[in-house]
């Protein structure tokens, strides 16, 4: 017997699961780093397949009354406003894919701001609302680019989901944090959702989006599920619009490539289908500020990277975090606060899932919270285990 989890209540405590959904919206010629691709010039003379399979996606939604979040790519949007629109009009959260589908670390600092802003603007113009979140193509985010934070920080985005936290062919960081955290940009705190991972014989893999996904059976699928649960870390699903297409042409790539962007397509409906009703799913919007209410609740704070570390040492840990807190408690009351108040940032828009609940959270919607004072750093005795704040949050 199927498994059933009821809807997520409105304050998961440590131990429930948060879950996303989540579609970037590409077409069948968008795909990454092969010169069988064929070039952003030719795409407009190419059959476009997306308003097929978006539509048949947001029909799958609807009847499971499931709101996701759509990362829409620039250079798909402008064309088919028609299509953002109905994303939007069906609830679902728009964010952004950047807009010419380019891996960061191959273009540089200029050209990246240059494609994510203009996504930005292409997107907040056409639905006429805040863009809060990004994600870069092909996970293209690496340690070969720490720029690419500031930079997405810098042109306006609130959060962040391009990290995947494992090895893989365009980008991953292997040994970033599996749980979500934030990077010390130039322009203040960018929180970062890294895709989920589970490790399978001491290996990090994923089972939740893209290849991953069509590969693994429902019965790893729900394994994994529960290790997330148990380590209580988010569930992030991906797929793409021309995943649940296996009729569309198919480019001359490699063998290996072409493995792994064709094989199982007919299998990505039916799992979506089963996830959206066995699983209480958002959008990632609303499973952010959920998960940052659960961490108000418990007096916890969200880990603090800085990309800058990550050149020094080689790694992006919780645990290089930890080293670069200062001693002196004044200034890490300092470092506390700022994100504090990157965590309130998230709840200051009420979110129609989650709405505020000061009465048992303590906390003003519209205003920093208290959680520094639920932290007391008077004595000496408390000076010294100042840095246990963050320690405490290395298994996140």
């Amino acid at each position: 017997m199927e498994e059933k989890f009821m809807p997520a209540p409105k304050n998961q405590p440590k131990g429930k699961l948060h879950s996303c959904l989540t579609i970037d919206v590409e077409d069948w010629f968008h795909i990454l780093d092969s010169p069988a691709v064929p070039g952003i010039e030719r795409w407009p003379s190419l059959e476009s397949r997306i308003q097929k399979n978006l539509e048949e996606l947001l029909a799958l939604l609807d009847s499971f009354s499931v709101k996701v979040t759509f990362f829409w790519l620039g250079w798909l949007a402008e064309r088919h406003k028609d299509l953002v629109f109905m994303c939007r009009d069906a609830g679902h959260e728009i964010a952004s894919h950047g807009y010419a589908h380019i891996l960061a670390y191959k273009v540089g600092p200029n050209a990246f701001r240059d494609d994510i802003t203009l996504a930005k603007d292409i997107l907040e113009n056409t639905i006429g609302d805040q863009v809060r979140g990004f994600r870069a193509p092909g996970f293209g985010i690496t340690k070969k680019a720490p720029w690419a934070f500031d930079v997405i920080k810098e042109s306006g985005y609130q959060y962040d989901s391009s990290v995947f936290p494992a090895s893989r062919g365009h980008g991953g960081i292997a040994d970033s944090p599996l749980g979500p955290y934030f990077i010390e940009t130039r322009s203040g705190h960018l929180l970062e959702i890294p895709m989920s991972i589970v490790k399978i014989f001491g290996h990090r893999t994923s089972l939740f989006g893209g290849g991953y996904l069509r590969l693994a059976n429902k019965l790893m699928i729900k394994w994994g599920i529960g290790k997330l649960r148990t380590a209580g870390r988010p569930l992030i699903v991906y797929v793409h619009p021309r995943e649940i297409d296996p009729a569309q042409p198919h480019l001359p790539l490699s063998l290996l490539r072409q493995f792994k962007c064709y094989v199982n397509l007919n299998s990505t409906l039916p799992k979506l289908k089963w996830l959206c009703k066995n699983y209480a799913l958002f959008t990632m919007l609303e499973m952010v500020e959920n998960y940052i209410r659960s961490f108000y609740l418990e007096s916890r704070m969200i880990p603090v990277i800085h990309p800058q570390n990550m050149q020094a040492s080689g790694k992006l840990s919780p645990e290089s975090e930890e080293r670069t807190y200062p001693a002196d408690p004044e200034t890490f009351r300092s470092r506390l606060l700022l994100v504090e108040r990157a965590m309130a940032d998230f709840l200051g828009r009420p979110s129609p899932a989650f709405p505020p609940d000061t009465e048992h959270s303590g906390i003003e919607a519209d205003s920093n919270s208290n959680i520094i004072q639920q932290l007391p750093i008077t004595s000496k005795k408390q000076d010294s285990e100042i840095p246990n704040v963050v320690a405490n949050t290395a298994h996140l």
